[in-house]
């Protein structure tokens, strides 16, 4: 998901898409949150908690690009991160 977040950031922006490789170019606004998608541990709470960010910065990068979008995903993304 963080992949797909960077990609859809970077298309939308004009930078190179595959592999992140655009990823460098992004602002710090864009940027910045996607580090909290990165998890620490292998431990149950540390996944949710990097899984949900994960859904926040992908609904925050739809509502940017396709607001219509991101608002008929948001229920689904948010239901994903708060499945068991």
């Amino acid at each position: 998901m963080r992949t797909q977040t960077i990609s859809l950031a970077c298309q939308r922006l004009g930078h190179a898409t595959s592999y992140a490789k655009g990823a460098h170019l992004l602002p710090t606004t864009i940027a910045g949150p996607l580090e909290t998608t990165l998890f620490r541990s292998l431990d149950e709470p540390e996944l949710r908690r990097a899984l949900s960010a994960a859904v926040a910065a992908l609904t925050a990068e739809l509502t940017r690009t396709d607001a219509a979008l991101a608002d008929r995903l948001r229920p689904v993304l948010r239901e994903l991160a708060a499945s068991e």
